[in-house]
């Protein structure tokens, strides 16, 4: 008993000494293992913490409890840090400290996610010997990858993905010769175009992951050397690049491979039929890329395949009898083959897919009526869409699916007119799209029961009622689309973490102060849609926590009162649309801060003051500004002149006066390239901006024409657009000559003014121009000839003016009838009825156009290109400049090359200096003794 108890103690003390090892202030090593944690202090210095992730880091705490802090339990040394971060707002940022080095072993090190503020890596840390595994992705690196971590030789997991990274080689790869996993993916690697296999080929025998995806590669070689060795490789991302075609061997030599991602690429052609090599395959995409033809009916030999993406293509033809039959594809769970141009009728290749967990078919010409018989055996199903198709789901009454849906896509599909019961039994689903499905109903209340899960729901376009829902509980609703339907009730309260919100086009009534509930509660909100309602009253000043919105848009209600001054806080909206409310007062000066504005539409309201000055130095990437149909006065501001990237102007229809300013828009004179501000803001709300954009159902209203005409923001026609309206105002002067180097210009409206002078020569220069229109003004003289070379003229209104002379003759001009000249008694010519003198004169000369007239015809196009420039020149000031310049050097050349004339000539003028100035002395002496004897005596 004695021993027993004896060795117990033992024991007991030996585990004592063991756990004071792991302690970092304490313990057999408590001096070295002290210097590791003072190590990572010295690292947390370097970064700032603002939400405190690194609270648990202080002097004092036991190192290994630290967060992302691994400790060997034996040594108690630190061997790994993992700081990775998937939220934005608890990123790490400053700079890598070398203190790292004071970690000998360390052997794992992970800073994905953080921001590093575009540093270059480190030198360091290839000294980090005992690294196996460094992964700093997503991390805002940048700079050209040296060749410092060619010693890493322990290294079997890099991924330097997601930073801004350029090599000019790869050859620091091959000392990574225990490399399992490499993760390029984002390096820019076209400096080594014909070179980046060879360097990687080195350590293929180990490699098992290759990404390589978005490194602007353009080919693969023709033929690798026959002893690379693939055997060892099981995932290939080769997406993102430029490959137009893959070369046989890869399907070949891969004989392991798994997961193969050749998406995103410029492939074109069949799919090769050298893919069914790849037995072992599991996973293939092939999507967002050029290929054409059937889907091949070798893919049921790819007996292991469980993902198959074939979306974003020119596919044609049916869907393979044998594609899912369980002597093929037994193992195939995911199906994507949307947005392409597939056809054939879906209830007769349906059921073959009974075995998939993911069915996505969307966006193509397949048709059918599909029942619940044909998806009786869908037990694994959990997302399918349908939608964009042709299809009607006729489903029995009582019907209860065997599956239960993540995903419901049946947008413009036929599922109506009621409103289908059997998404009642789905209970797990997060995204459902049921918009413009022909469902004209009430929204039953057990629907908007089951939202707490979902996070985008789309209900448009239908014929939808319902009224009083709360969705100021559904915490986890992220996009909301009600738009397009019949809801006619309050405005309901909103779902507080929304990032789109877009309840447009109804009969919702009352005011909006639940917009106020949300943007209190989160700043999450980035599109709300609005328009096409019947609210009212004033809109509420409480956009301060507005600042991550991008969109907003409270057209066509009955908003009062004037903008609010908090509007300035929503410093990254780009479209800002309020056309079409009883708005007033003028428009705030606090908007100046929204200096990526893109879109101002604030036509059809009751706004007045002057046009703000600083739209032109503030908003410097607006491309379109619409104030039409409002009170607006005083001269329109030369400031504007500033909005390089501008394409429409539209101030028609308000109370301006003075001149037209003299502006060249850059966009309207010339093809516009990318602003370079204008595109880097777009890339920083990208995904949100072309998520409105592809839903917005309500387009800008633009008078084109002469009529009110809608274009879509987001629309190819939008680009096209370019116009200015100034019409209907109280402009004065001339219309001004720089107007005619617009030449993109598609429309121009200066009607109903008062105008004077004559229509500007150049106008024939502006060969886009569809539409011009410069009736009811003063014009006077005739109309320019080089109108006739506006080949793209289909609408001419120069009716009212004073105009004189005969009408040009020419093709286009002739498309035009009477009314495009009317109220002009002194032109003459077709299309009017009065005949111009048997000369093609008219028999009207309007002595104040006669002298400008007859110099346009007759002078020669190198005088008026001089007397445009300023620069013509009298030819006697040319011959007295000649005549100065020969003299000059004839005489002083020849002093200077002849020395005995050069001596001659300063002996002359040096003679010539003492006899001047003896005669002056000698006159001045008899003057004085003149006046010295004329001196009375004293």
């Amino acid at each position: 008993m004695m021993v027993n108890t004896g060795f117990l103690q033992f024991i007991a003390i030996l585990c004592l000494l063991m756990q004071g090892i792991v302690q970092c202030n304490g313990g057999l090593n408590s001096q070295f293992i002290a210097s590791e944690a003072e190590a990572l202090l010295e690292f947390k210095e370097g970064l700032k913490d603002p939400s405190n992730v690194l609270s648990s880091w202080k002097h004092g705490n036991d190192c290994c409890h630290w967060k992302g802090v691994g400790c060997n339990t034996t040594t108690g040394h630190v061997i790994s840090l993992d700081l990775y971060c998937s939220n934005s707002l608890d990123k790490l940022q400053g700079h890598v400290s070398s203190a790292l080095l004071q970690l000998p072993y360390l052997s794992y090190l992970n800073l994905t996610g953080n921001d590093f503020m575009q540093s270059r890596v480190p030198d360091f840390l290839g000294n980090m010997q005992n690294l196996k595994h460094l992964d700093l992705s997503h991390a805002n690196f940048k700079g050209n990858l040296s060749d410092n971590l060619v010693n890493l030789s322990l290294l079997e997991s890099l991924d330097l993905s997601g930073n801004a990274f350029y090599v000019n080689n790869l050859k620091w790869l091959q000392g990574l010769s225990s490399m399992k996993i490499l993760d390029l993916s984002g390096v820019d690697l076209s400096s080594c175009e014909n070179d980046w296999f060879h360097d990687i080929r080195a350590i293929l025998h180990s490699l098992e992951t290759l990404r390589l995806s978005g490194c602007q590669l353009h080919k693969l070689p023709t033929s690798p050397p026959p002893e690379v060795n693939f055997d060892s490789l099981v995932t290939l991302d080769l997406s993102i690049n430029y490959f137009n075609s893959t070369p046989d061997w890869l399907f070949e030599k891969c004989h392991h491979l798994q997961n193969l991602n050749l998406s995103l690429n410029n492939l074109q052609g069949l799919i090769p039929y050298s893919i069914v090599r790849l037995t072992t395959l599991e996973i293939l995409d092939l999507s967002k890329n050029s290929l054409i033809g059937s889907i091949p009916n070798f893919f049921d030999w790819l007996v292991n395949l469980v993902a198959l993406d074939l979306s974003y293509n020119m596919l044609s033809g049916s869907i393979p009898s044998t594609l899912g039959q369980d002597h093929g594809l037994n193992n195939l769970k995911e199906l994507h083959l949307s947005i392409n141009q597939l056809n054939g009728s879906l209830e007769r290749s349906i059921h073959q897919l009974s075995s998939l967990v993911v069915l996505n078919l969307a966006v193509n010409n397949m048709e059918g009526i599909i029942s619940d018989v044909h998806l009786a055996n869908f037990s694994n199903l959990k997302v399918l869409d349908l939608s964009f198709n042709d299809v009607t789901l006729n489903m029995s009454k009582n019907w209860i699916p065997p599956f239960q849906l993540e995903n419901i896509g049946l947008a413009k599909c036929h599922l109506g007119p009621q409103f289908p019961k059997w998404i009642q039994t789905q209970k797990n689903f997060s995204h459902i799209d049921i918009s413009n499905a022909g469902v004209f109903d009430i929204v039953p209340n057990w629907f908007w029961d089951l939202l707490p899960s979902v996070e985008h729901m789309n209900l448009s376009y239908n014929g939808l009622r319902s009224c009083g829902h709360d969705f100021s509980q559904k915490f986890k609703l992220k996009t909301l689309d009600l738009s397009n339907n019949n809801f006619s009730c309050a405005l309901p309260r909103l779902p507080p973490n929304s990032r789109h919100l877009d309840l447009s086009n109804n009969l919702f009534y009352g005011t909006i102060s639940h917009v106020c509930e949300i943007l209190c509660f989160n700043n999450s909100l980035e599109t709300l849609d609005l328009s096409f309602n019947n609210l009212s009253g004033v809109i509420p000043n409480c956009w301060t926590n507005g600042t991550n919105m991008i969109i907003l848009n409270l057209a066509k209600n009955n908003f009062t009162e004037s903008i609010p001054d908090s509007f300035g806080n929503l410093i990254n909206l780009h479209m800002l649309i309020m056309y079409n409310n009883n708005l007033s007062g003028g428009i705030p000066e606090t908007l100046k801060n929204c200096q990526v504005m893109t879109l101002l539409d604030l036509q059809s309201n009751r706004l007045r003051g002057p046009i703000p000055y600083w739209i032109g130095t503030d908003m410097q990437i607006l491309e379109a500004l619409i104030l039409g149909r409002n009170s607006f006065d005083e001269n329109i501001p030369t400031n504007l002149c500033l909005l390089k990237s501008l394409h429409i102007l539209d101030l028609s229809d308000n109370q301006l006066t003075g001149p037209i300013p003299r502006c060249v828009f850059p966009a309207m004179a010339t093809e516009e390239s990318v602003n370079e501000k204008s595109y880097m803001e777009f890339l920083t709300i990208e995904e949100s901006l072309s998520i409105y954009l592809s839903r917005s159902k309500h387009p800008l209203l633009i008078s084109w024409k002469g009529a009110d005409r809608s274009f879509h923001r987001g629309g190819r026609m939008f680009g096209y657009i370019k116009i200015i309206d100034l019409s209907s105002n109280f402009l004065k002067e001339g219309i001004p000559a720089e107007i005619g180097k617009l030449v993109e210009l598609v429309g121009l409206n200066l009607s109903s003014n008062q105008l004077v002078g004559s229509i500007p020569s150049n106008i024939g220069e502006m060969e886009s121009l569809e539409w011009l229109d410069l009736s009811s003004n003063q014009l006077s003289c005739a109309i320019p000839t080089s109108m006739v070379n506006l080949c793209s003229l289909g609408v001419l209104n120069l009716s009212y003016n004073t105009l004189s002379g005969n009408i040009p003759i020419g093709i286009q001009m002739e498309t035009f009838d009477e009314s495009s000249f009317q109220g002009n008694p002194h032109l003459c010519g077709s299309p009017l009825t009065k005949a111009c003198l048997e000369d093609g004169n008219s028999w009207f000369k309007d002595k104040h156009c006669s002298d400008i007239e007859g110099s346009i015809e007759h002078e020669s196009d190198d005088n008026h290109e001089d007397k445009v420039l300023g620069m013509e020149i009298n030819p006697l000031y040319i011959s007295m400049a000649m005549g100065f310049s020969t003299g000059f050097w004839v005489f002083w050349g020849s002093l200077i090359l002849i020395a005995s004339w050069r001596h001659a000539y300063f002996r002359f003028l040096s003679n010539l200096n003492d006899k001047i100035y003896v005669t002056v002395v000698v006159t001045l002496n008899k003057l004085q003794r003149k006046l010295h004897t004329q001196q009375p005596p004293m």
